[in-house]
C-alpha cells in the first residue's frame, strides 16, 4: 500500500517544476487534479493571459480547492473570478458551495441567489440554495426551492431526497415518505434515500419497513454506518453489519498509515497540522450531507497543503466507513423524539442531463450507443450508455471515475468539468425504474 502510494506520488511529481504545454487547456481538464491545479495557477500568475481566461482559471482552481476541502482558499479564488467576470453564475454558485461548507449560511444563500438572478432556470442552483436554507433551519424556503428544482428537472432524485429532508424537519412525515419514495423510483440504487426513509419509518414505529430500508441502504452502500446502527437499534440480525464492520477496521488501518501525520484520526486529540480537520468532527462540516461525495473528492483531489497519494475506490469506501463510524449517533430515542438523528442528503447536485445528451451525441456517439433506445454501439468494444447506467452499484462518483479513466475503447479525451457533470447526469437519467 505505502509502496504503491509512494510510486504514484513520484509519478505525479515528475516535471512539477516545468511549464505546462497548454496551461489553459490543462486548467479545464478533469482527468488529473494535480495538473489542473498547477495549470490554473500558471494561467493566474502568467502576464500574457486575457482577463476572461484568468477568470476561468480562478473558477476552476476554486472548484479544485473546494473539492479538496480547502474552502477558505476556494472562496478567495471564486471572489477573484467574480471580480474579473461579474456575470459568472458558476463562480457565484461555487463560492456558495464553499460558504455552505464553511457554515457561512447567509453568504451561501446570497451567492446562490445571485447565481439564480443570472441563470433563473438552473435546477442545480435552486438545489444549492435550498440546501443552504435547510441547513439554516428554514424548511419552508428550502421546500420552495426544491419544489422549483423539481419543476425544472422532474428527474432530479437529489431534489426529491432533499425536499424529503425539509418535510421531515417540519414534521410532515407522510410527505417526507412520498419524496424519498419518488427519489427511489427515479434512482432505484439510491442508498441515501432508502436510509432516510428508514429513519422516518422508524420514527413512525413501522419497524419492519424501517429494517427493510436500512438493509437495502447498507447493501447498496456498506459505509452508511447510520443504517447499520439503525438495524442494531431495531434488533435486526447482526450479519447485515458484518461487511460494514470489516470496512471500518480496514479504513482505520489506512488512515492511521496515511492520514495521521496531519489529521487527528481517532476519537480524541488535536490534529498535528492545525489546518487539518479532526476526522471525528468532519460530520459537522457537512451538516445534513453524507460524507461520501465531499470526502471522496477531498481524498482524490490534492490541494496546496495535502500530500499527493492515490487510493482505489474500494479503499475510499473503507475510509468513509471508518470516518462515518466516528459520527455520534444516539443509542435510543431522545426525549423529544428522533430529531437528534440527522437524515442525510447527497452532495450538491450539478449537471444538466439535457446538455449531457447534446455533448454525448456530439463527442461520444461515434463509439458508444448513447440513446436510451440504442443497445448496440458503433464500436463493439464500447459499452452502450444505458447498460452502464444500470450496472448494479453504479453511482455518479463511479461514472465520473469511468469517464475520466482511459480505457482501450475510449480515446484520451479531456472532458471539461462542467461537461463531465452534464454527461454523468445524462447517463444517470438512463437508469430503469423498478
Amino acid at each position: 500500500m505505502n509502496k504503491r502510494i509512494a510510486t504514484a506520488g513520484l509519478v505525479l511529481s515528475i516535471g512539477a517544476g516545468t511549464a505546462l504545454a497548454d496551461a489553459p487547456a490543462d486548467c479545464t481538464q478533469g482527468r488529473n487534479p494535480e495538473i489542473r491545479m498547477r495549470a490554473c495557477s500558471e494561467v493566474i500568475e502568467g502576464p500574457s493571459y486575457a482577463v476572461d481566461v484568468k477568470a476561468l482559471a480562478y473558477r476552476n482552481r476554486g472548484n479544485a480547492r473546494a473539492d479538496a476541502g480547502a474552502h477558505e482558499k476556494a472562496i478567495a479564488d471564486f471572489a477573484e473570478a467574480i471580480r474579473l467576470a461579474p456575470d459568472n453564475a458558476a463562480a457565484y454558485a461555487g463560492r456558495g458551495r464553499s460558504r455552505l461548507a464553511s457554515r457561512d449560511l447567509d453568504g451561501a444563500i446570497a451567492d446562490y441567489g445571485e447565481a439564480l438572478r443570472l441563470v433563473p432556470g438552473s435546477a442545480p442552483f435552486r438545489i444549492g440554495r435550498g440546501h443552504a436554507y435547510l441547513v439554516k433551519g428554514d424548511a419552508d424556503l428550502a421546500i420552495a426551492d426544491f419544489t422549483e428544482a423539481i419543476r425544472l428537472n422532474p428527474q432530479s432524485a437529489s431534489a426529491f431526497n432533499r425536499r424529503g429532508l425539509a418535510y421531515r424537519r417540519k414534521g410532515d412525515l407522510a410527505k417526507a415518505i412520498d419524496d424519498y419514495t419518488a427519489a427511489i423510483m427515479i434512482n432505484p440504487i439510491y442508498a441515501l434515500a432508502y436510509n432516510n426513509r428508514g429513519y422516518v419509518h422508524e420514527a413512525q414505529g413501522r419497524k419492519d419497513d424501517a429494517i427493510a430500508d436500512f438493509q437495502i441502504a447498507l447493501l447498496l452502500d456498506p459505509s452508511l454506518i447510520g443504517a447499520k446502527e439503525g438495524l442494531k437499534r431495531l434488533g435486526a440480525p447482526a450479519a447485515m453489519g458484518e461487511e460494514s464492520e470489516r470496512r471500518v477496521r480496514d479504513g482505520k488501518v489506512l488512515v492511521e498509515q496515511n492520514c495521521a501525520g496531519c489529521h487527528a484520526v481517532g476519537a480524541r486529540g488535536a490534529s498535528p497540522n492545525k489546518k487539518a480537520p479532526e476526522f471525528r468532527n468532519l460530520h459537522a462540516r457537512h451538516a445534513n450531507l453524507a460524507l461520501r461525495e465531499p470526502l471522496s473528492r477531498g481524498i482524490a483531489a490534492p490541494h496546496d497543503e495535502m500530500p499527493k497519494f492515490a487510493l482505489t475506490a474500494a479503499q475510499i469506501d473503507t475510509i468513509l466507513a471508518y470516518i462515518n463510524s466516528l459520527t455520534p449517533t444516539p443509542a435510543k430515542p431522545a426525549a423529544g423524539g428522533w430529531k437528534t438523528i440527522v437524515p442525510v442528503a447527497d452532495a450538491e447536485e450539478f449537471g444538466d442531463p439535457r446538455k449531457g445528451l447534446t455533448y454525448a451525441q456530439k463527442t461520444c456517439a461515434q463509439c458508444h450507443a448513447v440513446l436510451r433506445r440504442e443497445t448496440t454501439s458503433p464500436n463493439p468494444k464500447a459499452p452502450a450508455f444505458k447498460p452502464v447506467a444500470n450496472t448494479p452499484g453504479m453511482t455518479a462518483l463511479a461514472l465520473t471515475v469511468w469517464l475520466r479513466t482511459s480505457h482501450p475503447t475510449m480515446p484520451n479525451l479531456i472532458i471539461e468539468p462542467n461537461d463531465l457533470d452534464d454527461v454523468v447526469a445524462y447517463i444517470t437519467s438512463l437508469r430503469e425504474k423498478k
